[in-house]
């Protein structure tokens, strides 16, 4: 088990209101409104931490730049993969 797969399960270990408080403590360090991809729409809907969450539903379609390797969520997580806003998480494209 890798260093994801260990955090995942951890995470979903927890109760709802332990798990919301974990993923807002992840969202703190995330750095995908930084990115150039990153779009106002995904601003204005507070959309973070797509490499855990997921892909943004309606508001980035086109990829125009990824600082996926940059964000210090790459290494803590154990994340391999970019352009997760586009994608999906590191579980949906594992």
């Amino acid at each position: 088990m890798d260093i994801f797969e260990r955090t995942l399960t951890e995470l979903n270990a927890l109760s709802g209101e332990k798990k919301q408080e974990e993923l807002n403590s992840l969202k703190k360090e995330c750095i995908c409104p930084d990115c150039p991809t990153y779009t106002q729409c995904a601003a204005d809907r507070g959309e973070l931490l797509y490499c855990f969450l997921g892909k943004s539903a309606q508001c980035i379609e086109a990829q125009a730049g990824c600082i996926c390797p940059d964000c210090v969520l790459t290494e803590k997580l154990g994340l391999k993969n970019i352009y997760y806003c586009t994608s999906g998480s590191e579980e949906e494209i594992r």
